[in-house]
């Protein structure tokens, strides 16, 4: 058609050189405003699966604890410092970044009962402050 006096262009394929800058500028302000969100959920992820940590082995301890024989559990034991009473430990430091303590009180209300008591620290902190559980049950016969 060009001998009718109409001029043609030919339609040229993909993007101008601005084009493309224009939109990897776009990307990126994108990437920076929610790059600080991935941060902030993955340390709150690790948070959390550190206090499932903590909660799941305070509930394995009370476990052992309430499977016990009643009258096989000696008084004793604290939630703040490692103790041993004549030769046993209320304390276990064998998983790695965690102490877990518990305790037995004799003559617990009502009825005379045992208290149990167990308490997990993690000394590992990921955000914001180390974990804790502490968690109590009642025995009675």
């Amino acid at each position: 058609m060009e001998g009718d006096g109409v001029l043609t262009m030919k339609s040229s394929e993909g993007f101008t050189v601005l084009e493309v800058l224009i939109a990897v500028i776009l990307m990126a302000v994108v990437v920076l405003a929610v790059a600080p969100m991935f941060m902030m959920a993955t340390a709150r992820t690790a948070a959390g699966a550190d206090f499932g940590r903590v909660g799941a082995m305070a509930v394995e301890r009370m476990e052992v604890l309430r499977a016990a024989s009643y009258d096989n559990m000696t008084a004793g034991g604290s939630l703040v410092t490692d103790a041993t009473v004549s030769g046993t430990p209320y304390f276990d430091a064998s998983v790695s970044g965690y102490v877990v303590r518990w305790q037995v009180t004799d003559n617990a209300t009502p009825d005379g009962g045992k208290r149990l008591a167990v308490r997990v620290l993690s000394q590992r902190q990921v955000s914001g402050v180390p974990k804790e559980v502490t968690l109590t049950a009642l025995r009675v016969r």
